[in-house]
């Protein structure tokens, strides 16, 4: 595999990251618990994994937080660049995706550039999201953790507090863009749908499944 220059992000086409594995779906679809759950599967199966996330917690990922939970107002084109600029160095910052990837470590990333298709595309335009992210690199595996917005509704339902996208007009949006967006994906990168609605353990089994057909296992 011939790893990208940091500053450029982009593998030869016909390429995708080995040991990258992303989880998409709305909000609510049981993402964060399911990368968690692989993340320690992978350790017990002596695979070094380390688990990430969307919107990041490095400075410009803190600034995108506020962003969601409403504090700091921004027009939605200025959304989709910081949104982008938060993945600029998580992809090639300091510790940062291609530096773990190429220590050996599997990264588990819980949202990727596929969300910014998904949320700000909608708000912002999918021509200007898709120039944005093109340049990042395509993970090896992505888990789509499909759910209906009406279920994924009665989950944020028990939160505190919701970001500017929680609402379910909304998240069936984002859900019906994730489909287009899914099947508009390179040849080289292995999709695996799992059904949100299931048990938690359910939806991890068939994950780990989908885990077993790639080449982390082997590595």
């Amino acid at each position: 595999m011939k790893w990208p220059q940091k500053g450029r992000f982009v593998t030869e086409p016909g390429q995708a990251l080995p040991g990258f594995i992303v989880f998409e779906g709305i909000d609510g679809a049981g993402t964060t618990t399911q990368t968690r759950l692989l993340v320690d599967r992978l350790t017990d199966a002596g695979v070094t994994a380390h688990l990430t996330n969307e919107p990041t917690n490095r400075p410009i990922g803190l600034l995108a937080r506020e962003i969601l939970a409403g504090t700091v107002p921004a027009p939605p084109d200025s959304v989709a660049h910081v949104f982008a600029a938060d993945r600029a160095d998580h992809v090639a910052g300091s510790d940062g995706i291609l530096s773990l990837l190429e220590s050996g470590t599997t990264v588990v990333c819980d949202r990727y550039k596929y969300s910014s298709l998904a949320y700000q595309g909608l708000d912002a335009g999918l021509e200007l999201v898709s120039l944005l992210n093109d340049r990042f690199p395509d993970p090896e595996l992505l888990i789509f953790v499909d759910l209906p917005a009406e279920v994924g509704e009665e989950r944020l339902a028990q939160r505190d507090r919701r970001d500017i996208y929680e609402n379910m007009s909304f998240q069936e949006r984002v859900r019906r863009r994730y489909t287009e967006i899914l099947e508009e994906l390179p040849p080289w990168v292995t999709l695996v749908t799992v059904d949100g609605t299931r048990p938690a353990q359910e939806v991890s089994e068939k994950i780990w499944e989908a885990v077993e057909s790639t080449s982390i296992l082997r590595a």
